[in-house]
């Protein structure tokens, strides 16, 4: 088992350039896909990806440096670490259970699609780690393998479930179609972010601002323009950091050409992803008939939306803001912050219908909550990250990430698990 933990590991180094199109060709031979579609398929999702990685690594280089000028010029200090998303996915890989929850997981999305409980085909394996994560949480504050790998299939099956019911939305609002997003990480918050939009229908003033891109652009022109609005706000980003004009300036480039290239690339990977879906979808029809199977894909695909990159933007130096303000939070989130922040804003614009007033409301309160998370799990994940290799820098008391605050079951799982180590301490 290890071997396949290994293999898995070896492929997500890769990154996603070429480990989603080696998924996608194994995926299609299993399914005995016709091989100029698969071929072609995996190699356009490759380039696809390559061209989204490619656009917001270079955004976030670019800001980076203008966020870290930010938390020096505000003074914020706290006491965690956050050490990012690429150290919380490595400890969780080297958890000892990984790749029995990976045969797990596997064998849950089997059973509920045999069953009929779901119509997702998850074949986004390097998102298991997120299975994973919830099982060594538990593991950790349980020492039960039992519980850690019932943790583990409740996770990915509620995930499963979820993707079931955001597919629709996924699908009209991100134009993607027969995908959704069974990400524990991002899934998780679609319940909360519908739950928000319902109430800020209900709250007066609020229900009647509407800040959709295309309303915006209508009435003011160019200016609503993702554009001319991705330059503006990447000129307040400079100007918040006390950054030269020239470095406003290239921010201010930088968010602008971020806004218009994120979704083009995009438009690349679907060409590859739909054809293979399809036939994937046809395939499984014919076995199982009557079956409305969707392809389950990384939710990082969320981000290429013109609403949501524009939220996400806006949310860098609220989320600094917060952390700084924010009672009970003892997270400093910098190192992935511009990328969660655009991850999280997802859901939120989606139910709002892309109205990015909105979405930027339900993000802070998402945004509070996830920094919350982070803190509460800083002792366990610390563990974790030792027991994977991390190694404590001089002065460092705790570590934990942003990314790990987003995983909201996991969370909910740990505290069921300390709930049930002071009632049956013998567990």
């Amino acid at each position: 088992m290890q071997g396949v933990v290994d293999a898995l590991n070896w492929i997500s180094q890769l990154g996603p350039m070429v480990m989603m199109p080696i998924i996608i060709f194994v995926l299609g031979l299993i399914f005995r896909v016709k091989l100029n579609v698969l071929i072609k398929s995996a190699l356009t999702i490759g380039v696809g990806f390559a061209g989204v990685t490619i656009v917001i690594n270079w955004f976030v280089a670019q800001v980076g440096p203008s966020v870290h000028r930010m938390v020096s010029n505000w003074g914020i200090q706290t006491s965690i670490m956050d050490v990012g998303w690429p150290a919380r996915a490595a400890a969780t890989w080297a958890f000892p259970l990984a790749a029995v929850v990976v045969f797990l997981v596997l064998g849950v999305n089997a059973l509920m699609l045999v069953t009929r409980m779901t119509n997702t085909v998850m074949v986004d394996f390097w998102s298991y780690n997120h299975y994973i994560f919830t099982g060594a949480v538990v593991w950790y504050v349980t020492k039960s393998a039992t519980i850690s790998l019932i943790a583990s299939a409740l996770d990915a099956a509620i995930s499963f479930k979820l993707a079931d019911w955001t597919a629709p939305l996924a699908q009209k609002y991100f134009g993607i179609e027969d995908v959704t997003f069974p990400t524990a990480n991002s899934v998780a918050w679609a319940p909360v972010a519908w739950a928000l939009n319902k109430l800020w229908d209900i709250i007066p003033g609020i229900n009647k601002i509407d800040a959709r891109p295309e309303k915006i652009q209508k009435k003011f022109g160019f200016v609503g323009e993702p554009l001319f609005m991705g330059f503006l706000i990447g000129l307040l980003i400079g100007v918040l950091a006390e950054d030269p004009v020239g470095n406003i300036l290239i921010v201010g480039m930088s968010t602008s050409a971020t806004m218009l290239l994120t979704p083009k690339m995009m438009q690349i990977l679907m060409q590859g992803l739909i054809p293979f879906a399809n036939a994937i979808k046809g395939l499984l029809n014919k076995r199982f008939p009557n079956n409305k199977f969707t392809i389950g894909v990384d939710a990082a695909l969320t981000v290429a939306n013109s609403s949501a990159i524009a939220c996400g933007i806006l949310m860098v130096p609220i989320t600094l803001i917060l952390a700084a303000l924010l009672p009970g939070n003892k997270l400093l989130p910098i190192s992935d912050i511009a990328y969660q922040a655009m991850w999280l804003s997802a859901w939120p614009v989606a139910f709002g219908k892309g109205n990015i007033f909105r979405g930027l409301l339900s993000t802070i309160v998402i945004t509070c909550c996830v920094l919350w998370i982070s803190t509460s799990l800083a002792p366990v994940h610390t563990q974790l990250a030792l027991a994977g290799g991390f190694k404590m820098a001089k002065g460092m008391s705790m570590v934990s990430t942003e990314d790990a605050g987003t995983h909201l079951i996991t969370w909910i799982f740990y505290k069921i698990a300390q709930f049930l180590k002071v009632v049956f301490p013998a567990i």
